[in-house]
């Protein structure tokens, strides 16, 4: 064992590029930092149950998704948690960086990917057939992948916002995506 946060699960997990990872907690809203030495501490302790989200942005900057309250928290190295971004939904279930920097957050309870400015500015990027996209990916082309509940479809949708279904899982949710290095996912 490396660290032990002592919650109950841990729902997401990022990466810094100093090798930090950040751990995403629930159901008390808690955040930790591991660094690459194994030493964890709390960065935040959000007022929200789960943490199934964590972005980390090109300068070190941790995004966390939190639910059931569906906002968006900015985290600044070494500051305090502000809201930054809040689509009015009840779960903040993934989220990405596309290639131009713009935040993309999954969420639920109507399966909608809004797409975020860095002001924190954003939109619906793209209303999918699903209740909840728990997934989210950017191919090597800025084409955003995502993954849905309940009817397990694997979309792939352009940088403007043109969808096609490349899976239909036959399951009831695609949980995680992956993409190779070779394009594959």
């Amino acid at each position: 064992m490396i660290f032990d946060t002592q919650q109950t699960l841990i729902a997401s997990a990022a990466a810094d590029s100093k090798g930090n990872v950040y751990l995403g907690t629930g159901h008390d809203g808690k955040i930790y930092k591991v660094d690459p030495s194994g030493k964890g501490t709390v960065v935040a302790d959000l007022n929200e149950l789960d943490i199934f989200a964590l972005a980390v942005d090109s300068k070190d900057v941790l995004y966390a998704g939190a639910s059931p309250n569906g906002k968006v928290y900015r985290i600044e190295p070494g500051g305090a948690p502000k809201e930054f971004f809040d689509p009015g939904t009840k779960y903040i279930w993934s989220m990405v960086f596309d290639k131009q920097g713009r935040l993309l957050v999954g969420t639920g309870d109507k399966g909608v990917i809004y797409r975020v400015e860095s002001d924190g500015k954003g939109a619906p990027f793209y209303d999918t057939d699903e209740t909840h996209i728990v997934s989210l990916a950017v191919d090597r082309d800025g084409n955003i992948i995502a993954g849905g509940d309940p009817k397990g479809y694997l979309y792939r949708i352009s940088p403007e916002g043109k969808a096609f279904v490349l899976y239909d899982s036959g399951l009831r949710e695609v949980h995680a995506i992956a993409i190779g290095s070779d394009g594959r996912i």
